[in-house]
């Protein structure tokens, strides 16, 4: 509830999301541009932040993320047995198909590339765990979309039929099929995906793959009842 919400932790959570992939070192202007904040007021949520780990100054007077978020992300991931469950699957998904096999969650208007398992290929869509991914296109944040209580087309199409294919939306080169991953009572655990160039993804293939990640989102959805991936 509003009532129960701490501006200042709310200001230092800002900057902390003001650092993406793409912007991993910002300067006290990017931080200032990206939140709306103050240079002075930022000047202080960072001396806080950089006091518990969470912010690192560069010898450029740069900012970059610090330790104390890949600790916390560790205990994160260890405080529930996922991997265990979500690995095994994706290796199926990419020896299957020889494509590459993902799990994504949803984090506010992102999506967090929480596991992947890159296609045996020379050239393949390749993305790194931890990559954080805006959720308005491709087939996982589409999909990721729907099942969060978005409205009108493609959504409603999307939950109608299950799943989506996206060509292009992210990257001209690039297709992906992703399906929703629900427990047995239809809480969402989050997005199973296949991806590779786009020419690869004609009828045939599409149809296998879908196929695939029902089956297997079948199986992660009634593994994952008790993990709180979103």
């Amino acid at each position: 509830m509003a009532k129960d919400r701490v501006e200042a932790v709310e200001r230092a959570l800002a900057v902390l999301n003001a650092f993406s992939d793409k912007q991993s070192v910002l300067t006290l202007k990017e931080i200032s541009d990206k939140t709306g904040l103050y240079k002075s007021t930022i000047l202080r949520l960072i001396g806080s932040l950089e006091h518990f780990g969470f912010i690192s100054k560069q010898l450029d007077g740069r900012y970059r993320l610090g330790p104390s978020l890949w600790r916390l992300g560790s205990i994160y991931q260890k405080s529930f047995d996922s991997e265990t469950v979500i690995r095994p699957m994706l290796e199926k998904l990419r020896d299957a198909v020889n494509e590459t096999a993902a799990f994504y969650i949803k984090s506010g208007d992102s999506r967090i590339c929480l596991y992947r398992e890159n296609a045996k290929r020379e050239v393949c869509h390749n993305i790194n765990e931890g990559s954080e991914i805006p959720i308005k296109r491709g087939a996982a944040g589409r999909v990721l979309l729907a099942y969060t209580g978005a409205e009108g087309q493609p959504f409603e199409a999307i939950r109608e039929q299950g799943w989506y294919l996206s060509k292009g939306e992210r990257n001209p080169d690039l297709a992906a099929i992703a399906v929703p991953v629900l427990t047995p009572d239809g809480v969402l655990k989050g997005a199973l995906s296949i991806s590779g160039l786009i020419f690869r993804f004609d009828g045939p293939l599409v149809d296998q793959c879908v196929e695939l990640l029902n089956q297997a989102a079948d199986v992660m959805g009634k593994e994952l009842i008790d993990s709180p991936l979103m």
